[in-house]
This record gives C-alpha cells, sequence and structure tokens, in this order.
C-alpha cells in the first residue's frame, strides 16, 4: 500500500520532469543549429525564413503523430513506438552539419537548408516534439487523482522553455562551443529517452481500468465498467477554429511586438528574448491551475491597455524608451494572458488532448507564417502588429456575462458609453479654454511625451469611445472601434510630407526622408541610420555623417590615394552608397548587399545619386558578404571596408577568426583591412582586438567625435594589416591608437560570445 501511495506521488514529479526536459531540448536546439548553418549558407531571408519554417512545422507534424498514435493505439503500443521513435534519433546524434548538403546551397538555399536540417536534426526534433502530447495523454490514462485534467503539465513543458530560452544567450553560448553544446544536447536526449521510459513503466503499473489493453482502441469501451463510458463532448469546428484563433492572435503578436519595438523605439541585442519570456509565462500561469480571478482580470484590464498602446503610438506622443518598453510589453504579455487563458478555459476532456495541441500548433505556425512570410511581402511597414492588435480586440471574450447581480443592459449602455462621451467633451472644453501655451502639460511631458494638447483631442476622445464598446451586449464591437481607430490614425500617418520612399524586405523597413526643409535626404532602417547626402546638386558627392572627409575612413582613403595606382575596393554594406564619392577613375568599387531593397533604393537616381556620379567603376553584388567574397579571386582588393556592425542584428559570422581568414586571403599583399563598428549597444573593440592579435596583425582604431555643422557624425573605425608599414602615415597619427581588449576567448564559427561584447554603460 506504501508502495502505491509513493508511485502515486512520484507520478506527476516524474512527468512534469519528463516534459520538462524535452521542452527544454526543443529549446535549446533551434538556436543551436542557426549557428552552425549560419557561416555556411550566410543570413539571407530564405535561410532564416526556412529555418523557422522547418522547425515549425515539423513541431505540428509531431503533435499530428502524436494525435494518430493516440487515437489508434492502445497505451502500451503507443509507448513501444514513440520510445522506438527516441531510440530510433541516436543514428543522427551528436547534432552537427554536413557540408556534402552544401552542392545545393548555390542554386537550390531552400532545398540545402531543408536536408540540412532534415538529415541533421529532423528526427531528433520530430521525436521529442511528439513527447509533450503524448506524456500528457500517457498520464491522462493512469488511476492518479490528477489524471482527468492533465493539462498542468503542459505548464511545466512551458518552464523547461522559458528557462532555456533564458539559459542559451546568457550561459550555455557565452562558454560552450558548438560543439561541446551538441554533446551536452545529446546527452540531454539520452537523459530523455531514460525518463520516457520510466514515465512510460509508472503509466503501465498504474494504468486506468478504463483502458483495458485488450481493447483494439481506447474509444471502445462496449465492456467497460460503467463509470468509464464515455462523456466528453467532440469539440465542434466552431471550437476548433476558436482553438487556432486564440493560438494564432499571441503568435503573431510575438513577432509583431518584438519586429516593432526593434524596428521603431530601440534595437537593443538579444531583446527578442523578454516578448517570448513574457509569451511563454503567460502559458505556464494559465495552464497551472491559477484561480479564475486572474482570467477575468486580464479580460477587464486588456481594452484599456490597448487603447493606451494605441494612444500613445498613433498619436505624436513620443514617451521615454522605458515608458514604451512597458506600454508594449504591458499591452502584449495582458493580450497573451487573455488568449491564452480562453484556450486554457476552453481545453477539451483529456481524450481530446492530443487534437487539442495540434490544432493549437496549427494557430501558431499560421501567426508566424502571416508574419515571417506574408507581412513581409504585402506590407510596406509593420502593418501586421496593430492588425494582430485588432485580431485580439474582435476576440475579447465576454466578462461576467452571467452574473445576476449586474446592471441592465439599458443602464450599462448610458454609463459607459455616457461616461466617456462627457469625459471627451469635458477634454475637449478644456483645451479650448485652455490652449496649448497655457495648459500646463509638463508632468506628462516630462513622464509620457504628452507636450501638444491637439493630441488629446485627435486620439483621446476616440480611444474614449472605444472603451464605451467594450460593454456592449457584443464585444465585436469593440474591436471594430479599435480597427476604425487604427485605420484613421494609419491614413493620418500617410501624410507625412518628409517621407519621400518607404520600403519593405525581409530585414526590415527602410525610409528616406528629407531633413532640414528639404536640404537633405536620410536613409534610416528602423532606428539606425544608414546615410545621409545634400540635396544641394554642388554637394551631392559631399560623403558625410560616418563617412565624412574628416572622419576615419576619410583619411583612409585620402592615405590610399596617395599611392598613386590602380585600387580595387570591396565594401561589404552598401547603405545610400556614399563611400563611391571617395572614387577615382582609375579605381574599382565592388558592393557586397544582403538586402534587395536597399540596392534598389541607392541605385534609384531619384532618391540618392552617390552611385550614379561616382567617378570610379562599381558594381553590386547581392548575397550574402561571406559566400559572395569566397568568389572572388585571391590577393585582389587592395582596401576592404566593412560597414556591417551599426544596427543590433550584429552578423557574427562576419566577425569570426575563418572570415577574417577569408579576407586576408581576397586582399593584397599590401592590402587594407577598415571595419566600422560604431554601435550604440555592442563594443567591438575588443572582439576585433583579439581577433587581430590572433592573425598576427597590426591593428588600429579611431574614435571620432561629432560635427553636426558639418553634418559630420560621431563614429569608430578599426583598421588592420599585416605590418604597420601598410598603414602608411596612419600607423603615426595619434589619433590612431592601438586597440584594447581583454582575455576573453577569440570568436570562431564554433563559438562566440555575444553577451560579453554589450556595452556596460
Amino acid at each position: 500500500m506504501m508502495k502505491d501511495r509513493l508511485q502515486l506521488a512520484l507520478m506527476p514529479v516524474v512527468f512534469a520532469l519528463t516534459l520538462f526536459v524535452s521542452a527544454g531540448l526543443l529549446f535549446l536546439v533551434e538556436p543551436m543549429i542557426g549557428k552552425m548553418i549560419l557561416p555556411l549558407l550566410g543570413g539571407t531571408p530564405a535561410v532564416w525564413n526556412t529555418c523557422m519554417m522547418f522547425f515549425q512545422v515539423l513541431l505540428l507534424a509531431g503533435y499530428c503523430y502524436a494525435h494518430i498514435i493516440a487515437g489508434r493505439m492502445t497505451v502500451k503500443r503507443q509507448m513501444i513506438v514513440h520510445i522506438a521513435v527516441l531510440a530510433f534519433a541516436f543514428l543522427v546524434l551528436p547534432v552537427g552539419i554536413s557540408r556534402q548538403w552544401l552542392s545545393y546551397g548555390e542554386t537550390h538555399p531552400i532545398v540545402a537548408v531543408l536536408v540540412m536540417l532534415l538529415f541533421s536534426v529532423g528526427l531528433p526534433f520530430f521525436a521529442v516534439s511528439a513527447s509533450a502530447p503524448l506524456l500528457q495523454k500517457w498520464f491522462s490514462a493512469t488511476g492518479h487523482p490528477s489524471a482527468g485534467d492533465p493539462y498542468f503539465l503542459y505548464s511545466a513543458s512551458n518552464v523547461g522553455s522559458m528557462l532555456a530560452l533564458i539559459s542559451y544567450p546568457l550561459l550555455i553560448e557565452p562558454r560552450l562551443t558548438l560543439a561541446i553544446q551538441s554533446r551536452w544536447w545529446s546527452a540531454g536526449y539520452l537523459i530523455l529517452v531514460a525518463m520516457t521510459i520510466i514515465a512510460a513503466v509508472l503509466s503501465l503499473k498504474k494504468l486506468s481500468i478504463c483502458y483495458d489493453e485488450n481493447k483494439a482502441s481506447e474509444g471502445d469501451s462496449g465492456d467497460l465498467p460503467p463509470q468509464c463510458a464515455e462523456t466528453a463532448i467532440k469539440p465542434s469546428i466552431r471550437e476548433r477554429l476558436r482553438w487556432i484563433a486564440f493560438s494564432f492572435v499571441p503568435s503573431s503578436l510575438l513577432l509583431g511586438v518584438t519586429t516593432f519595438i526593434s524596428t521603431n523605439i530601440a534595437a537593443i541585442p538579444l531583446f527578442w528574448v523578454v516578448p517570448l519570456a513574457l509569451y511563454l509565462l503567460s502559458f505556464i500561469l494559465v495552464f497551472a491551475r491559477i484561480p479564475g480571478i486572474i482570467n477575468r482580470l486580464m479580460i477587464f484590464i486588456f481594452p484599456p491597455a490597448i487603447l493606451t498602446l494605441l494612444f500613445f503610438e498613433l498619436s505624436d506622443i513620443r514617451p521615454s524608451i522605458l515608458v514604451s518598453f512597458l506600454v508594449h510589453l504591458s499591452a502584449f504579455f495582458i493580450t497573451a494572458m487573455v488568449c491564452h487563458g480562453e484556450l486554457a478555459r476552453r481545453r477539451p476532456s483529456a481524450r481530446y488532448l492530443t487534437e487539442f495541441y495540434l490544432w493549437m500548433s496549427f494557430g501558431g505556425l499560421l501567426g508566424g507564417i502571416f508574419n515571417a512570410v506574408i507581412a513581409p511581402l504585402s506590407f510596406n511597414t509593420i502593418l501586421e502588429y496593430p492588425l494582430g492588435i485588432i485580431f485580439a480586440s474582435l476576440l475579447l471574450p465576454v466578462l461576467n456575462a452571467n452574473s445576476r447581480n449586474s446592471l441592465s443592459l439599458l443602464k450599462k449602455r448610458l454609463l459607459y458609453i455616457g461616461a466617456p462621451l462627457i469625459l471627451g467633451l469635458l477634454t475637449f472644453w478644456l483645451v479650448m479654454e485652455w490652449p496649448a501655451g497655457k495648459l500646463d502639460l509638463s508632468l506628462l511631458d516630462k513622464v509620457f511625451g504628452i507636450g501638444d494638447s491637439d493630441s488629446i483631442i485627435t486620439y483621446a476622445i476616440p480611444a474614449f469611445l472605444c472603451f464605451g464598446l467594450i460593454f456592449m451586449k457584443r464585444r465585436f464591437l469593440f474591436g471594430c472601434g479599435v480597427g476604425a481607430f487604427v485605420a484613421a490614425a494609419l491614413i493620418a500617418s500617410t501624410w507625412d510630407s518628409n517621407i519621400v520612399h518607404r520600403e519593405r524586405s525581409f530585414f526590415g523597413v527602410l525610409e528616406v526622408r528629407d531633413k532640414s526643409s528639404g536640404a537633405y535626404r536620410i536613409l534610416t532602417h528602423g532606428t539606425t541610420q544608414h546615410g545621409i547626402q545634400s540635396l544641394d546638386p554642388k554637394r551631392s558627392l559631399e560623403p558625410l555623417s560616418y563617412y565624412h572627409r574628416q572622419g576615419p575612413i576619410g583619411q583612409v582613403f585620402k592615405e590610399l590615394s596617395g599611392h598613386n595606382r590602380k585600387s580595387r575596393i570591396a565594401i561589404i554594406g552598401l547603405g545610400t552608397g556614399t563611400l563611391a564619392s571617395y572614387g577615382r577613375p582609375d579605381q574599382q568599387f565592388t558592393f557586397y548587399e544582403i538586402d534587395p531593397s536597399v540596392k534598389h533604393i541607392a541605385t534609384n537616381t531619384d532618391l540618392f545619386t552617390f552611385l550614379h556620379n561616382c567617378r570610379a567603376d562599381w558594381k553590386i553584388v547581392l548575397g550574402d558578404a561571406r559566400l559572395k567574397l569566397e568568389d572572388a579571386p585571391d590577393n585582389h582588393y587592395e582596401l576592404m571596408v566593412i560597414d556591417a556592425f551599426s544596427s543590433d542584428a550584429i552578423p557574427v559570422h562576419l566577425l569570426t577568426r575563418e572570415a577574417l581568414r577569408l579576407y586576408l586571403s581576397k586582399l593584397s599583399e599590401k592590402g587594407l583591412l577598415a571595419v566600422h563598428i560604431s554601435n550604440r549597444y555592442i563594443d567591438l573593440e575588443p572582439v576585433l582586438q583579439k581577433l587581430a592579435q590572433d592573425a598576427g596583425l597590426s591593428g588600429r582604431i579611431r574614435d571620432d567625435d561629432e560635427d553636426r555643422k558639418i553634418h559630420k557624425y560621431g563614429s569608430t573605425w578599426v583598421i588592420m594589416s599585416k605590418n604597420e608599414a601598410q598603414m602608411g602615415r596612419l600607423a603615426y597619427d595619434k589619433r590612431w591608437r592601438q586597440l584594447e581588449g581583454d582575455h576573453r576567448s577569440v570568436w570562431t564559427d564554433d563559438f562566440s560570445n555575444l553577451l560579453s561584447a554589450l556595452k556596460r554603460s
């Protein structure tokens, strides 16, 4: 008897730990495989989107497999089959990428990625992904008191996902090479298989009487005791569509809020971890049997949270970065809690558990496809983010629909529509009585950036009206009100006369704006500037911003010109083509650019004319620079400029020992390497110092000050050469100091530590 009680007590612990390990393995293998593929096939959208879609489709396939065997096999047969599948995956461990599939990469990169992923990690990922629904299904077949509602185990699964998500960039990547990571992952996989066997044995010992192994399937209960008679209601098509919808919205918003904040507020490295952690946390909370009042509270505060977000972002108000982060992330978390809370509330009986997870996974996949594939092809702004907010508002559940103590419908309408109208009219009267010059908004301006009373009139009144709609009988009206609010604001935003051109690719949104009353034109990618040109024809070939003639790179080109010989120059990163202004008739410029939209903008003479007016011969090579450079002849370039590290998304594969070895092979014996490392968040000087030391190169760095009068931005440049003599006069210029570093390890294709490169202040 004591032994039976102990087994019953241990059962949920064993199952929870097994699910914890399986989810952790899933979240660890994705970034690990991505880092392995990056140096081989580059960082193009075709590669990254294919990776993302592969893992999401394989997750869906794992859930589909779990649903099929759970519906057609007895519990014991399910265990045998699944353990066999898990064991079979040992054939491809440890996880690694074989170069034999690279032959497809040149002409069919998507095929190359799919084949690589399929043969390297496809089977283990498929097997692990199916473990979550199957283990919960097995637990539901036991005689444990909690077997009737095994969904609490899903919280343990998401705890594993969340810890893996946080630990990879903070603990694993900074300390372990990819080879060691792969071996440890294989060890973790072995532990998972062992724990799955233990869980299966425990389940069989405590199998419920309702699951007779002599039956052909679990659904046949003809000869079972009366208490085993099927009472579960089969989910309707409408209910399944709800599962998909409530999964789609948070998945879409997860990518939407990450892209929006990185593009429009602050592009901070590793920021993507925060929204994803909140996404997982919402799953943990709603499936952990938290009190129902939490779910009702989230539904209650959802409308004001969404309307506050829209008020700040659609108006001309510009709050601080911290306030913006809090508003966006809070609204996203509340939305995820509402949607995932509805999924938890609408979860079916254990009989339909695997089907429930299958439709959930399908909805998440649709959200990922919508944001990662459809949106960049269809919109020229981050439109999928407000669309996700509208979708969430349309799905807003009814709160206390059956409450006997609630006010009558008429009283509700009078109260909740009349109150916003009165407040709106009062606000309008206050603004009219006290114009902006007299109305004291100093406190609001300091905290939220509200310094213009027009914004209050234009956006606050519609927000109040939308808020009133949530108390109507049909909550659908609230979503319609939010949609009208967003549509009106977006239409108004198109009247911005300073925006000359806007274009979007898989790399983000590019905007060309006129500034200083039309005297200059600037290209921005999110919050990062990528070049500026004077619209004065006499100054159109004058390099500005980070590339000024009085700046570091101006010195480098001046030194190159002093040699009085023909030179070939490679430039990684095109931007507006500003560096073409240094071209001479006896030179050849080769620009390597990964984003086709950047090429389109730089070559469009209606936008920028640096390339059109360039006196040197030039060409643009589209694609990942590291891959395309391999096609260039050895000892070909006298100067190589790398200008690809100004944004938050640092292409690490361009900063490794193997990458530097490639650069040096393409430079002539007297060639010079110049690297632009200006970045608000990342300090690359120690990284380059270690690379130079490892390769036996001489290195110098110059930190240049800003001079807005001549449109010269502050910038930091590094130069490297095989010896100091090749630097010419730069080696004796006191502004160019020696590179400084620390004791960190050199970055390679097998190891990099972006966390250590983050600036501390």
